[in-house]
């Protein structure tokens, strides 16, 4: 079976990692970390370790997470909290004076130098919190010292002290006529096809955290989309097809 004729061409070198990753595992006969994955790259990993019969796949991130680390072990492996390697950190900073939000806190650990793929969740509540690898605690700690030009105190706690966000996603339902980004966009946005083709055309689409150019991109269920200037959306389920051809599909957006 060629793995590859399932996914996106634009997928393929991570299903190069995602089988290199599996190979280690079989061949090791021992569990193997990945960084953290977003529910597309979770859905692929896990349909590619189905393909193997002495593996299995578990994912981690904390409490109703969506980003996770995945564990690929040998079938013989029981997988602890611990071996996922997820530092959990808490942000003490002066609410009077300073409101930090989302990207408030993603933009100041990336002027760091940390990639995106070694960041989990970022939770807004009464609380702010992020989850990263745990090899990147110590630094974390060190360097970051202010956002927003607050100064901030960090803490280490339990993964088990995890916030719920209180990031507010609206349940959308629509009938599109195919899964192209443009005709999605469109309806998630509340604008014209020209309006959503202007956007990805100037490169303020991302899907998965990737810049799309191509209005006709293929979404698929799992996509997470970043908009600019509008905020935040994700496809969640593709269902059945109308009698007219057209696709229901349920998304969700966090709009400003």
């Amino acid at each position: 079976m060629d793995i590859y004729q399932h996914f996106r061409k634009e997928e393929a070198p991570f299903i190069d990692t995602c089988i290199d990753k599996c190979l280690q595992a079989e061949r090791n006969y021992a569990p193997v970390l990945t960084h953290f994955l977003d529910p597309r790259g979770q859905y692929i990993l896990e349909v590619i370790t189905g393909s193997y019969q002495d593996l299995k796949v578990y994912f981690e991130g904390g409490r109703d997470s969506e980003r996770k680390r995945a564990l690929i072990t040998p079938d013989y492996y029981e997988p602890q909290i611990d071996d996922f390697e997820l530092s959990l950190i808490d942000i003490d900073y002066p609410k009077k004076f300073v409101t930090i939000q989302h990207q408030h806190i993603l933009g100041t650990l990336m002027s760091l130098g940390i990639e995106r793929e070694q960041i989990g969740d970022i939770l807004v509540g009464d609380r702010l919190q992020f989850v990263l690898t745990k090899q990147l605690e110590s630094f974390i700690m060190f360097e970051l010292t202010r956002i927003r030009n607050a100064s901030i105190k960090l803490n280490s706690i339990p993964l088990e002290d995890m916030i719920q966000s209180k990031e507010n996603w609206k349940v959308q339902t629509a009938t599109v006529s195919a899964m192209r980004l443009d005709v999605v966009l469109k309806d998630m946005i509340r604008k014209s096809r020209g309006i959503a083709k202007a956007l990805i055309e100037k490169k303020r689409v991302k899907v998965n955290h990737t810049i799309i150019e191509d209005v006709a991109f293929k979404l698929d269920e799992g996509d997470l989309l970043s908009i600019q200037g509008y905020g935040r959306a994700k496809v969640t389920e593709i269902g059945h097809r109308t009698k007219k051809d057209k696709l229901h599909i349920t998304y969700e957006t966090m709009f400003k």
